[in-house]
């Protein structure tokens, strides 16, 4: 599939015609035409209903268009890339960034260099999916939470790793449901909002909280979620107790809205982190690192 052709019907998506999409791609109508059926020829299939007026996109086509347009910008990046060896042009830095991370700490740490005139596409996903991302140069900074008894990250050998900032796992769980809460209690249950064995912090249940409730009872797993955000709404319903990362939790806090029960179940002190491949960094990725890595913004002028 080559990027031209992803571009001419993407420009068709965007525009509503072929019509509207020549004039957008700098060609005439039967020379757009004519790429469209060479494009359709090609992959021996038909992506456009000719039968409507004006023409628009196949089902099975409009089903593809947001992947169509990731590998467009994909692309577009890939041959920026490669036509600049050593980085003097490029002004753009790929951060992988932890959920709970990109929707509390992240705009703050773009904050720090955003003087730089340097532009940021932030990907968010699980912790091991962020290390992956940088592992494989995806991304080229990751932003993760590190717990201290948790096992060492992996492929730490290879990384430069920089604490950039502090967070507290704490329970949570909705205040116009704690009698529900209590009467749990009170059968020797305790109904939480768990994360996946195989994610980062249903690690950290497991292996440090978990243990701890041995006095509270039988804990009951109500609802598995590898999210962060989605438990923090579970615990809005009442359906159970989540721990959640106190930043992405204060707010209901402070609203009355969730109750957090630090003071009986256990909370666990964490790291927020940076983490970059040590070697091979393009000169605009160290100065992000450098940046990051200070609290404040330096004084200009």
């Amino acid at each position: 599939m080559r990027l031209e052709w992803i571009e001419d019907i993407l420009a068709v998506a965007e525009h509503g015609s072929f019509q509207a999409a020549c004039e957008k791609r700098h060609v005439s109508q039967p020379a757009f035409s004519r790429r469209i059926r060479h494009i359709e020829q090609a992959l021996g299939a038909t992506l456009f209903d000719r039968t409507a007026r004006p023409a628009r996109l196949s089902p099975h086509v409009q089903g593809q268009i947001d992947r169509m347009r990731e590998l467009s910008a994909g692309l577009r990046d890939l041959a920026a890339a490669l036509s600049d060896g050593h980085g003097a042009r490029r002004r753009r830095v790929v951060i992988a960034s932890q959920h709970a991370i990109a929707a509390t700490a992240t705009p703050e740490i773009v904050r720090r260099y955003d003087d730089l005139d340097i532009d940021t596409r932030l990907r968010t996903a699980n912790r091991d999916e962020c290390l992956a991302q940088i592992m494989t140069r995806r991304s080229d900074i990751a932003l993760i939470h590190d717990v201290a008894d948790a096992q060492k990250i992996p492929g730490s050998d290879f990384l430069d790793i920089m604490p950039i900032g502090a967070e507290t796992l704490i329970p949570v769980f909705a205040d116009d449901h704690i009698a529900r809460l209590n009467d749990f209690y009170q059968h020797g249950e305790l109904p939480v909002i768990a994360y996946p064995s195989d994610v980062f912090l249903g690690q950290v249940q497991r292996r440090i909280i978990f243990p701890r409730l041995a006095r509270v009872g039988r804990i009951r797993t109500r609802l598995e979620t590898a999210l962060t955000l989605a438990a923090l709404e579970f615990a809005r319903t009442g359906l159970g107790v989540a721990w959640i990362p106190e930043h992405l939790a204060c707010a209901d806090v402070e609203r009355g809205r969730l109750v957090n029960l630090s003071a009986t179940l256990p909370a666990i002190s964490m790291n927020v982190i940076a983490a970059r491949l040590s070697d091979a960094n393009a000169p605009i990725v160290d100065q992000v690192w450098e940046r990051i890595g200070a609290p404040t913004r330096p004084e200009t002028g």
